[in-house]
């Protein structure tokens, strides 16, 4: 500590002004320990680039390349160069656009285009206020959850969500990214993951100045919309866009890091591009053992989901019953660390069948009942086992006679949603279709009745069985018949 300003030990670049040097500033220091001050912990700003880098550096369990893409757009940027930082800064990219427009959230000084909006809590009060993470999600919130300084006791949002799903790209603060602010570098640079100019055009006073990104709550009204986006870049020397000698009171940082792909898919058919409410499902990835599962889905609801076993490359999960249709993500975590992320689609029916090899192919996880004329139930053996993984074969089944008849118990997942029918055929024969149902032994589980079977499939051999529900056909899957 040197004046008021925070710097590395033994280095000369300063990282942020503490409050008593700069208003506006978050940080306060007693002489002893620093604290947040004025109730700002949600609110952070007076950050040097400096200062965002060491953080980040510093920030523990997040590894990833010192260098990542816009935030608010989902893609990965550039070369690793030299050491990586154990956390990054974001980097600019040509093609990073949102296509809502921030919500600016302080009293404005001098600029008429961007006066208090008197129905939005955060605009009134001591300046500059700046809403939360996420508050723009569509829902209720209220005077007591958030603090606001306005009067309104409940406020409605509307939802700021962007074409990809993301909250808060833009608005509140100018964001710090890693590059160096060069006038033409998109000009030379590749179109796709530009690694950043190696330094910076010469402002006004003949220094290069770093990047920042999208626009604060003091741009982008009517008169500025250019400033709303996140695609738009300004240098460090203009404060965005006052002179060098203005404090860094609406500029701050943004921490983004790779989340390794996750793939989500039906736990019994391991295929297909949905998966339904209350189903079984399992994600492949790595690092996954002993993680916890968290959906957002389509309104921005965030559910917990229960995990039911996982190994460090693939956890499988009931989909909350809860979660809304529509496009979801699913993310990975352990001890409160994201360890990866993936998107999958949330339908009110995604049928998948079990199989006994486990893989979604091949002899039915089924039950045969032999029903005699007198009403006694014989089991039958579907298929059969040996000791390595995956050798599993069907046991041929017999039809039975006319005083006899075969039924067929399928188990899936994804099917208790159905409301208007259910067929099913086998090696191409329709059967008789009883639910499916949910199964009440086991969470997520889903049980479906075929039978009786005709007669004419006698002699058949191994055949498929395909199962619709709704229009939607699962994973065929076989039995055998004598």
């Amino acid at each position: 500590m040197r004046a008021g300003l925070v710097y590395g030990k033994g280095g000369s670049d300063f990282y942020l002004d503490t409050h008593s040097v700069l208003g506006y500033g978050s940080i306060g220091w007693d002489g002893a320990r620093f604290s947040v001050v004025d109730n700002r912990a949600n609110h952070p700003v007076g950050v040097r680039w400096s200062g965002a880098v060491a953080y980040t550096t510093w920030l523990p369990g997040r590894s990833i390349s010192p260098r990542t893409a816009t935030a608010c757009r989902p893609r990965r940027s550039g070369n690793t160069p030299g050491a990586a930082a154990s956390t990054t800064l974001t980097t600019s990219s040509p093609g990073a656009t949102t296509p809502t427009i921030p919500r600016r959230t302080g009293r404005t000084r001098t600029t008429p285009n961007q006066g208090p909006d008197p129905n939005n809590p955060y605009q009134t009060g001591p300046y500059p206020w700046t809403t939360p993470v996420g508050f723009y999600n569509g829902q209720v919130h209220t005077k007591t959850e958030f603090g606001w300084p306005g009067a309104q006791a409940t406020y409605r949002t509307s939802n700021g969500a962007n074409a990809w799903g993301l909250y808060d790209c833009a608005g509140n603060v100018w964001q710090w990214v890693y590059d160096w602010y060069d006038t033409n570098y998109y000009s030379v640079s590749p179109y796709r993951d530009p690694p950043g100019p190696d330094t910076g055009s010469p402002m006004p006073d003949g220094l290069p100045y770093r990047n920042m990104r999208g626009g604060s709550w003091y741009n982008g009204g009517v008169g500025d919309p250019g400033h709303a986006h996140v695609s738009n870049r300004d240098p460090a020397y203009y404060r965005a866009p006052d002179d060098p000698k203005t404090p860094y009171y609406h500029i701050g940082f943004r921490v983004a890091r790779y989340a390794p792909a996750l793939t989500v898919v039906s736990a019994a058919s391991y295929s297909g591009v949905s998966v339904a409410p209350g189903s079984i499902a399992t994600a492949f990835g790595s690092g996954l053992a002993g993680g916890a599962i968290t959906v957002g889905d389509s309104t921005g609801a965030q559910l917990a989901a229960q995990v039911l076993a996982s190994v460090s490359t693939q956890i499988n999960f009931v989909m909350p019953v809860a979660t809304a249709l529509g496009q979801a993500t699913v993310t990975v975590s352990n001890s409160g660390v994201t360890s990866s992320a993936g998107a999958v689609l949330v339908e009110a029916v995604a049928p998948g069948l079990f199989s006994a090899n486990m893989d979604g192919r091949g002899v039915a996880a089924a039950v045969a009942v032999l029903v005699g004329s007198d009403g006694a139930q014989t089991l039958e053996p579907v298929f059969q086992c040996g000791t390595a993984a995956g050798s599993c074969v069907a046991t041929p089944l017999t039809l039975g006679s006319t005083s006899g008849q075969l039924y067929l118990s399928l188990f899936g997942t994804g099917m208790r949603g159905f409301k208007r029918e259910a067929g099913a055929t086998i090696g191409g024969v329709p059967v008789g279709v009883a639910g499916p149902v949910a199964q009440s032994q086991y969470v997520g589980l889903d049980q479906v009745n075929l039978g009786p079977l005709p007669q004419s499939l006698a002699g058949r051999g191994e055949v498929p069985v395909v199962l619709t529900v709704d229009g939607k056909t699962a994973n065929p899957v076989t039995v055998s018949l004598r």
